[in-house]
């Protein structure tokens, strides 16, 4: 089975096993007001970013409903299926900053399934209006991975020794075709990757290995008009690599110099990677001159 395949099933797998069990059992009406008021400010600054772009910048209302067969990893698809591992990433952070704001009253479990509800909600809330874009419309294919990326951190927020090990990061520098700071649809610019955090293993986190990390990544370039004059053919990269922990190389053992700095930096440090901080080697890669 080719790489590609391979991640696209793994993915798929995430989705369906290991969605977050939001049965009614879980939930109350009682838990889902507790939850509106201990996280309101997140749920508020994040509901209202997705209406400001999606009036300004996503075109909402300019079509009627449509539904839109995207594709995931395809050579032919609009992005090389960085769009779909940016939907993920996206509904990841989401429901991380839910359920950052939830874990300070709260405990794990409670944390973990009311910021997968709320999270599950705001990015449903998206693409039901980017069904009305003549931009976009309505993608089965986001969906389903929005619902991986928010799967992922229910278990990193339900689970600790599972936080302690494992991240989904943004590596993220401009590219020379988008002409500036473009984080979001900047896809030659962008790698995506899971950092396996040695930190995070009981037998190494007194060991020198804990300032270690292996990371697996993805990235593809040149899919875009904008790329053209930089990027000759359309590819795509699977990757490993090594990289260091900047948490526990600098974060931590500078926390009482650094302050409130250095713990804004450190949870920085969990969601992207700065690029010259690990090194990487090819698994497999695919053009199309």
């Amino acid at each position: 089975m080719q790489p590609i395949s391979t991640l696209r099933c793994l993915v798929l797998s995430l989705c369906f096993l290991l969605s977050p069990p939001l049965s009614a059992a879980a939930i109350t009406w009682e838990g889902t007001q507790k939850s509106l008021l201990d996280a309101k400010y997140e749920i508020a600054a994040v509901g209202g970013g997705i209406t400001y772009l999606g009036v300004k910048e996503w075109n909402w209302g300019s079509s009627s409903f449509r539904f839109n067969d995207e594709g995931w990893f395809g050579m032919d698809t609009g992005s090389g299926g960085m769009d779909k591992l940016g939907h993920m990433y996206s509904s990841y952070l989401i429901a991380e900053a839910i359920g950052n704001g939830l874990s300070r009253e709260n405990e794990p479990e409670f944390a973990a399934t009311y910021s997968a509800l709320w999270a599950s909600s705001l990015m449903l809330y998206v693409e039901m209006f980017d069904g009305y874009s003549a931009d976009h419309g309505f993608s089965y294919e986001d969906v389903i991975f929005n619902t991986t990326g928010i799967a992922l951190s229910y278990l990193r927020t339900r689970n600790p020794e599972l936080k302690n090990l494992l991240d989904y990061r943004l590596d993220y520098r401009p590219s020379k075709g988008m002409k500036g700071f473009h984080p979001v649809t900047d896809y030659s610019g962008m790698r995506y990757l899971l950092a396996v955090k040695a930190a995070g293993i009981p037998a190494l986190q007194d060991t020198p290995f804990k300032y270690l990390e292996l990371n697996l990544g993805y990235m593809a370039q040149g899919f875009k008009a904008e790329d053209a004059p930089y990027f000759p053919e359309r590819s795509t990269e699977f990757f490993v690599g090594i990289g260091f922990n900047l948490d526990e190389l600098l974060f931590k053992p500078l926390a009482g110099h650094l302050g409130r700095v250095g713990k804004y930096a450190s949870t920085v440090s969990h969601y992207y990677q700065p690029r010259g901080s690990y090194i990487k080697t090819t698994l497999h890669e695919r053009t199309d001159e």
